[in-house]
């Protein structure tokens, strides 16, 4: 295995530049951890700026972010190896990769958004609960990053029949993992805006859909560290990935346009609409139309409609503005569902609580994005090869 990941380092990004990038994003990391370190021993209503009314902030709303995310790259690197030579073929050992990374990142944030991670790790082994989501989301999490990890060595070794089996246990797995994380606030007893079986449907797409664009972005980008021309069967590969991603922003449209006409034209009690409406008029409204909607669903699409996802430019521009609006979207998910008081409508209660982001918190996400790009730029360097083998 050791000399097989030697054939496999990509010499040329041993330059200085790289080096230098990859060093200053390992200060990120090590922030975002100093930062989550200090957090779990002062506490979280201390270095948060999270409360009792709003105990979800921008930790919860991240880790779902990469949560969603690894488990798109997961299905994409499926669907890439599951049925031979298919036009997704040479994007799937790098999605799988993507997929390890983002799996990480997401447990660095819950661990950080957790009062006691250890006892999180202690207590689902020592005492499942069956009934639980939280129990079911960090177990199916955790078997899909144990068998991404085993997949990923499978296709470094070269044994693909057992890459594409735990490959395919990782993607069914990541399925439901994600599917209890929607689970998570669809089942939850309140808020009423996040009732309904559509977020369930939204969660899946929106795997999909970030799954494409980091796959589509990070390729590009190793691509232009290594002053290549994209052509060929990986050019194909990122159109045919392009068009899914098209797909999944028209369905998450109207998934989410059937989300808003449920809440405003059914049975939805005041709290639900009252929420519904801090997003489309309300404090959130900036987030909702300028980022959620514009920029992570209309003018991607229409850049991949006029093109007809043909230009790795426009396909790149598309990607990363549908991530932007899959983090703001993530955001304000978590944060519509506790806006609304409880006791909405008492005296002395504003109309929506406030929440603002700690520095502490900022930190560890800052931290969490570097360690995306710090493990990528390990990965191109000392596994890049393999990315162009499967």
């Amino acid at each position: 295995m050791a000399s097989k990941i030697d054939d496999l380092e990509e010499g040329r990004l041993a330059s200085a530049s790289v080096k230098w990038t990859t060093h200053l994003l390992s200060l990120f990391v090590i922030a975002g951890l100093t930062a989550g370190a200090y957090a779990t021993m002062t506490g979280h209503q201390i270095a948060y700026g999270i409360s009792r009314e709003v105990p979800w902030g921008i930790l919860t709303s991240s880790f779902a972010f990469f949560a969603i995310t690894s488990t798109g790259l997961c299905l994409l690197g499926a669907i890439s190896h599951a049925y031979g030579v298919t036009p997704l073929r040479p994007l799937g050992s790098r999605a799988v990769y993507l997929a390890i990374v983002t799996t990480v990142t997401a447990f660095m944030l819950l661990a950080f958004s957790v009062e006691s991670p250890l006892l999180l790790i202690y207590y689902n082994a020592a005492s499942p609960n069956l009934t639980s989501n939280i129990w079911w989301l960090s177990t199916l999490y955790g078997i899909m990053s144990g068998c991404l990890f085993l997949r990923f060595a499978f296709l470094v070794s070269g044994s693909q029949g057992l890459a594409l089996t735990f490959g395919i246990v990782a993607a069914v797995t990541a399925v439901g993992a994600n599917n209890n994380l929607g689970g998570l606030f669809t089942l939850a007893s309140d808020p009423p805006i996040w009732f309904g079986v559509q977020l369930l449907v939204l969660f899946l797409a929106s795997a999909v859909l970030a799954g494409t664009a980091t796959v589509i972005i990070f390729t590009v980008v190793a691509y232009k560290l290594r002053q290549q021309e994209i052509v060929g069967e990986t050019h194909k590969a990122l159109e045919t990935a392009a068009t899914l991603m098209a797909l999944m922003v028209g369905i998450v449209l109207v998934v989410t346009i059937a989300r808003f006409y449920s809440m405003f034209f059914s049975d939805t009690p005041d709290p639900g609409i009252t929420a519904a409406r801090a997003l489309i008029n309300g404090p959130l409204a900036v987030n909702f139309w300028c980022f959620e909607i514009l920029t992570g669903l209309i003018v991607p699409l229409a850049l991949l409609l006029l093109t007809k996802t043909k230009s790795i430019w426009a396909m790149t521009l598309a990607a990363c503005m549908a991530m932007v609006g899959a983090y703001v979207q993530r955001f304000d998910l978590v944060y519509s569902g506790q806006i609304v008081p409880k006791f909405s409508g008492w005296n002395d209660l504003p109309q929506y609580l406030h929440y603002f982001p700690s520095g502490a918190e900022l930190i560890v996400v800052i931290g969490a994005f570097g360690l995306v790009g710090f493990g990528f730029l390990l990965g191109e360097r000392f596994v890049g090869k393999l990315f162009r083998l499967y």
